[in-house]
């Protein structure tokens, strides 16, 4: 009996023309997404290599600055001057979820300087805030949810008001097996409907040249598609509740949509104001004016010290001597400076740490009480098209940018006591072969797999939620 119901369930939806409408603009809906994914994608990528051309170019100049210029001292003016940018190499999963990637940083000046600009894609064309992207996570988030929610709104009240659930009663179906039966008459429709087109939209993608899937990121794919089917799997759920508990399509509708704008909009924002309220952390602003105010304290304590050598060493400039005397002393002082506010430093970065992440935690654990919310989490995370990679790059940049400054404090001052005191350290020559470039080494950790789980199985329980809902409200609902 339980196969009759499903059967008649699936032919019902399958042949009827809402079913058809759906169907075709998610089908629509999925390829377009997988097809604007593919060309930010490619878009990336081919700003990415430029990129890369411009720094093997800038290299290739600065290892013949000396020839470039007539003075050799300006060839440090000229090695100095950040004329290319680095960039984050972009990753084939922003294809699938676009996530955080168009507001996240991506350049960064290549070379050691003052400047701290980091651009993101939004910043460089702020155009696009007015063309809002076509994203496939965000389709099946908001689009595929809303066509789930008008597949199953009259599931049972529906039938209800045209007099059919009563003539199926009469067959001495229990209410559970009916319930059964509407679910996975429901189910397999929606999941075929959606699931076909976008496994063949995937495996287009994975076919093109410029693709190339590493098997961690494969295993994320899956991950992420898993998340999509019990996201849907959910609403299905949701559906067939509300159908359950309501005894005319118009209500069910309306109760349906409510819940609809509530998972997808308001849940979301008003878990980040609720964090906000409980958990307040300083502003981005707060924090640099602080560190600025510890670097102009640094800055000071550098000039002191600075003054006090040369008060000391009178006529230092006449000698060779006294030159190299001055500049490793300086080096000395430099560092002697650093230690003494690099206390007030590690606090302030962990205390803007800690508050940080208290309140962006906090927003998280209430933002999963939406199913839309714990989807994205999950999906971006997967992906790494969120804050856990930017954090990766951001980490090796000032790596790099720490290794860069070395190089060049030690250089310059190496090639500063060459000329003035040649005997000693030897001719001038330009060498920078040894200049440090900056490496992204990508690093697919399993512990944000693991982690990103949590909201897996926060899908998982909200269809049982649902569907447990859906069962009580069964039993107590009246056929007539």
């Amino acid at each position: 009996m339980l196969g009759h119901l499903i059967r008649k369930e699936i032919l019902e939806h399958i042949l009827g023309l809402r079913f058809l409408i759906l169907s075709g603009i998610g089908a629509v809906v999925i390829w377009l997404s997988l097809y604007s994914g593919y060309a930010y994608y490619r878009d990336s990528l081919k700003d990415y290599r430029l990129a890369e051309v411009a720094t093997e170019t800038r290299m290739r100049q600065m290892m013949d600055a000396d020839r470039m210029v007539a003075n050799p001292y300006t060839s440090w003016q000229e090695i100095n001057t950040p004329h290319y940018l680095i960039h984050k190499p972009p990753t084939s999963m922003c294809i699938f979820i676009r996530g955080l990637e168009p507001n996240l940083s991506r350049s960064a000046p290549g070379q050691w300087t003052g400047l701290r600009t980091k651009m993101s894609p939004a910043a460089t064309e702020p155009i696009l805030g007015f063309f809002p992207p076509l994203d496939l996570g965000r389709m099946v988030q908001v689009v595929l949810s809303l066509f789930v929610l008008l597949f199953t709104y009259d599931a049972i009240c529906g039938e209800k008001e045209s007099g059919t659930l009563r003539l199926v009663s009469s067959f001495s179906v229990s209410k559970d097996r009916l319930l059964l039966g509407k679910f996975f008459g429901a189910l397999i429709p929606i999941l075929a409907a959606f699931g076909l087109p976008l496994a063949a939209g995937v495996g287009v993608v994975l076919l093109m040249p410029e693709v190339q899937l590493s098997d961690p990121e494969l295993m994320r794919l899956g991950w992420i598609l898993i998340a999509f089917g019990l996201y849907l799997t959910a609403f299905t759920c949701a559906g067939l509740f509300v159908s359950s508990v309501a005894h005319r399509s118009a209500t069910s509708f309306a109760l349906l949509l409510a819940f609809w704008v509530v998972t997808i909009a308001v849940v979301p924002r008003l878990s980040l104001i609720v964090a906000e309220g409980f958990r307040p952390a300083p502003s981005y602003q707060e924090y640099q004016a602080e560190k600025f105010r510890i670097d102009k304290e640094r800055a000071d304590i550098d000039r002191a010290l600075r003054r006090e050598w040369s008060d000391r060493h009178e006529g230092w400039w006449e000698t060779p001597e006294g030159q190299e005397a001055r500049h490793l002393n300086y080096g000395k002082i430099m560092v002697k400076a650093h230690e003494q506010v690099k206390p007030q430093l590690d606090r302030l970065e962990e205390r803007f740490n800690n508050q940080y992440n208290a309140r962006k935690e906090l927003a998280v654990t209430l933002g999963r009480f939406s199913p839309a919310f714990a989807l994205k989490h999950a999906a971006v995370r997967l992906s790494g098209t969120g804050l856990d990679r930017q954090r990766r790059f951001e980490a090796a940049y000032e790596r790099h940018k720490k290794r860069d400054l070395a190089w060049w404090q030690k250089t310059a001052i190496l090639d500063f006591l060459r000329r003035a005191h040649p005997a000693k350290y030897g001719e001038p020559r330009w060498d920078i072969s040894d200049m440090p470039r900056f490496v992204f080494q990508e690093a697919w950790s399993e512990e944000e797999v693991r982690a990103t789980l949590v909201d897996i199985g926060i899908l998982a329980i909200w269809g049982l939620v649902f569907f447990a809902g859906a069962y009580v409200g069964m039993l107590g609902y009246d056929v007539r």
